[in-house]
């Protein structure tokens, strides 16, 4: 929804790129929007942290970085200017999954 909110209306592009390791997964959200205020760049992950946006709470990405943290992963802002800003997600693979996995079948 950030990046949804974010991006220019009419113009706006969301690009999801997904990349699989043998040890991760690694998710990237980019927009076109205005960039996050320097402001708040240092706090952004922290609970009640919102900027420009009317009924905001500011929990959204705490909450996110905590799932993503309970699952072994990390979130970052990978970039962001005013032409645009990317989120990085990682996400170990489980080591459960791959030793379960059917021969001959990618994971």
């Amino acid at each position: 929804m950030n990046a949804c909110e974010a991006t220019p209306e009419r113009k706006g592009k969301i690009e999801i790129d997904i990349l699989s390791t043998a040890e991760s997964f690694e998710i990237r959200v980019s927009d076109n929007g205005s960039g996050i205020p320097a402001a708040i760049r240092n706090t952004l992950f922290d609970p009640f942290v919102s900027c420009g946006k009317s009924n905001g709470t500011g929990l959204g990405l705490a909450i996110v970085s905590k799932i993503i943290h309970d699952h072994g992963g990390v979130v970052s802002v990978a970039r962001t200017s005013e032409v645009g800003t990317v989120f990085a997600i990682k996400l170990p693979r489980s080591r459960e999954v791959l030793d379960e996995a059917p021969q001959g079948v990618a994971t």
